[in-house]
């Protein structure tokens, strides 16, 4: 597999680019500090503690970000042990070679040539070994887009936190199917010169699109059985009056009599609608609009956390900061801290 190698053309051999873009990145590297610093760069922050048993031979490390992704080719050269910690993001490591020990929260597994490692935010995320021998293609997907995906493959909001099964069998039939959309990807981001990230080609958006649809769509995760078994609602008409009316006001409130009489149902039927087709309640749809509407903004990072929860209708800021940590496993304070670092 040919990994970056025309978008990576004109950095040097022998460490970080003196130019470094947003684009591309390319080190090679005896110093372990050195090529840390490369990682956290374009991936994360993390804790590596190389292994006095082997001999080290020079880190590697290719990746490009992407719209959506950031993907790249890590060798350490060495065994290692990695701590990231809560990545933050949902990740994929695909061993080429070697064998990497993976953890994510309770979760273990082996990841080798055949079985990809799958990590979840708000997880802790450790390699305990990483072999001198290991080569992987590294996956780092953005957080919201990978959930802005998944609630428009279900037609409703997420209502819990996603997490992924941590070992992926890239042996099976839906696991090959992934890899070579993955493969696809690196062969056309290898083709096409280095742009910036207005002029990328939009065949590179629409594969990265489809690498993450393909994920959710083969790799078990929390609501992978509703993916499957989305029901019909029984007065479609109805059920879309209602929806119309919800996302024309974003941050309104609505009781359940409002969207009743905007439907021209009843109580009763109204919720049966929205169990049927969403397995939720109207009044839990309209908060996890209101919830993803709040995200957006503090992901924009231009206003305080109670600014956000009042304009989205939240009153009281500890039922918001509650219900915001239990949808997106973290807290509104910490989302807004994290994007000011990211800047």
């Amino acid at each position: 597999m040919t990994m970056l190698k025309d978008a990576v053309a004109e950095v040097c051999d022998n460490g970080v680019d003196s130019r470094p873009t947003d684009v591309a990145l390319r080190c090679v590297t005896d110093d372990i500090d050195e090529f840390a610093a490369s990682l956290t760069s374009v991936y994360y922050p993390a804790k590596v503690n190389l292994s006095r048993s082997t001999h080290q031979s020079p880190a590697e490390l290719v990746a490009v970000r992407l719209k959506h992704l950031t993907i790249g080719r890590v060798r350490f050269g060495n065994a290692v042990e990695v701590d990231a910690g809560d990545l933050g993001c949902y990740h994929v490591n695909i061993p080429l070679t070697g064998s990497v020990v993976s953890r994510c929260g309770d979760q273990e597994s082996v990841a080798s040539p055949g079985h990809a490692a799958v990590f979840t935010p708000n997880e802790h995320t450790v390699l305990p070994r990483w072999s001198a021998d290991a080569t992987q293609i590294c996956v780092k997907i953005e957080r919201r887009c990978l959930e802005q995906e998944l609630a428009q493959l279900l037609g409703r909001p997420l209502d819990q936190r996603v997490r992924f099964d941590l070992d992926m069998d890239l042996t099976s039939a839906a696991g090959a199917r992934w890899l070579a959309m993955v493969n696809i990807l690196l062969d056309v981001v290898d083709a096409a010169p280095a742009v910036t990230a207005s002029g990328r080609a939009p065949q590179v958006d629409y594969l990265e699109q489809a690498v993450i649809a393909g994920l959710i769509m083969r790799q078990r995760h929390t609501l992978t059985a509703q993916l499957y078994t989305a029901p019909q609602p029984v007065n479609p008409r109805a059920l879309q009056k209602v929806l119309d009316h919800i996302h024309s006001r974003p941050g309104s409130q609505f009781s359940v009599g409002d969207l009743a009489g905007i439907a021209g149902v009843g109580q009763r039927q109204l919720h049966n609608l929205f169990y049927g087709q969403f397995e939720m309640s109207p009044t839990a749809y309209v908060r996890n609009v209101r919830l993803d509407g709040a995200r957006a903004d503090l992901l924009s990072g231009d206003a305080t956390v109670s600014d956000v929860a009042f304009r989205w209708g939240f009153n009281h800021l500890g039922r918001f900061a509650q219900r915001y940590e239990y949808k997106f496993g973290e807290t509104p304070s910490a989302t807004l801290r994290a994007q000011h670092r990211r800047r």
